[in-house]
């Protein structure tokens, strides 16, 4: 029985809509919904299960906002029975403005280090001390390492402490750290896969590493330089890895043999709220519905305000609840006891606005392409990224199309060769 209930009030609602909130532990048993089958990641399961392999390495992307980090946890949940899971947010360990991929390799050593003592499981002692010893002498500066003096336990939680810490804050460390792990890159990944193979061996399942967070770094080029230039040390430590990476990446042609090396590639769709031809899709619709009212009781929004909600979502659901958040913020201040049309209307608009501010005069051509084809290779590929990047243009499954935001379909149809504006419905 879920501790969590739909929020009573808006002031509860407004804490429930967290848009930035993935779901894990409570929150996920509490207030997730199934996909529509479309969009699940049971496909990627389903591999994962299938795959009798130890250390096969998988890519996973989807769209900004369509719900990756709360799937990766449901896949964490689901494989756990037969895997040791270890999460790394990227976003928590590193600094995403400046991210190299032997950064990733010596976050995931000490991440191994770590669920090793949770787990307290006895591993070899000697592979345990031959990976920290790589540490304290290729890593550890001068003061550390004379800190550094007692037993193994000790050491390894002072290293998670000073070097992961260090690489998200100081430039020169993570500079020092780059030439070190580069330099030695073989010796690491030795001691590292030697302590792998004999975690497993002691727990007697499958070691599952999860890096997450690769997905939000902003900056294409460094993320493709990171996969192009790292591809085969990230493949290499053993056991099974599954790497988030931004989705417009997908459309580069320099990364499509980086995206041969791994074993699989996910794309997590968006959820329909509509199929290409306009005509409502249901089954998205009533499972984006579900997801409001999981979190907040339906006296809380009237059906029609809950309707245009997932209309102007556009299927996205960090969308869907960062405008369910400020129509309560609406509601409040017109001291409403329950989201109306107005009050979703009110939260559009101030994503339309966000929308204005950055889409340039030439983009409108693009985007009229993609809104009369529902196709995106007719826009220039830099172009294209750049649409998909910004969320102006979403992708969805099936016969795989392309639609614009709803907020950007708004401003276009308010263009001279546009059609009136608002949110149109399907």
């Amino acid at each position: 029985m879920s501790t969590l209930p739909p929020a009573s009030t808006l002031k509860e609602a407004y804490a429930n809509l967290d848009p930035l909130r993935p779901l894990s532990g409570d929150w996920l048993k509490a207030f997730y919904v199934d996909r529509p089958p479309e969009s699940r990641v049971e496909t990627l399961l389903d591999e994962l299960r299938l795959d009798p392999r130890e250390d096969d390495k998988s890519l996973f992307s989807g769209q900004q906002g369509c719900g990756e980090t709360t799937e990766l946890h449901r896949l964490i949940e689901a494989l756990k029975s037969d895997h040791v899971p270890v999460y790394v947010s990227v976003e928590e360990e590193l600094n995403l403005a400046d991210v190299h991929y032997t950064d990733l390799l010596v976050i995931l050593g000490l991440k191994v280090f770590k669920e090793a003592e949770k787990k307290d499981i006895p591993v070899d002692s000697q592979k345990l001390q031959n990976l920290h010893f790589w540490y304290e002498k290729k890593i550890l500066e001068r003061v550390e390492k004379q800190q550094c003096q007692t037993d193994t336990s000790v050491n390894v939680n002072l290293a998670l402490f000073t070097i992961g810490s260090r690489l998200a804050k100081e430039s020169p460390f993570r500079q020092h750290v780059r030439a070190q792990t580069e330099a030695n890159l073989s010796d690491l990944l030795e001691r590292l896969n030697d302590l792998l193979t004999d975690f497993r061996k002691q727990f007697g399942r499958r070691i599952l590493i999860v890096v997450d967070g690769l997905d939000k770094i902003y900056d294409l080029d460094q993320a493709a330089g990171l996969f192009l230039n790292g591809a085969n040390a990230l493949i290499s430590p053993a056991c099974r890895v599954i790497y988030t990476l931004p989705y417009p990446l997908f459309y580069r042609d320099d990364f499509q043999q980086v995206r041969q090396q791994f074993h699989r590639n996910f794309l997590l769709p968006n959820v329909k709220t509509r199929q290409s031809d306009g005509t409502p899709y249901e089954a998205g619709r009533k499972m984006l519905k579900e997801l409001i009212l999981k979190r907040m009781e339906e006296k809380l929004i009237t059906p029609e305000a809950l309707d245009i909600l997932v209309d102007a979502s556009g299927g996205l659901l960090r969308e869907l609840l960062r405008l369910a958040r400020g129509a309560v913020t609406s509601a409040c201040h017109r001291n409403n006891a329950r989201i109306t049309c107005e009050d979703v209307q009110c939260a559009f608009q101030e994503i339309q606005n966000s929308f204005r501010r950055i889409l340039k005069v030439e983009d409108y051509q693009h985007l009229w392409r993609v809104y009369e084809t529902k196709r995106l290779d007719e826009v220039p590929s830099l172009a294209g990224n750049r649409l998909l990047r910004n969320m102006s243009v979403l992708e969805y499954n099936g016969e795989t199309w392309w639609d614009l935001h709803p907020a950007v379909r708004a401003l276009l149809e308010k263009t001279p060769a546009g059609s009136g504006g608002g949110i149109t419905r399907g």
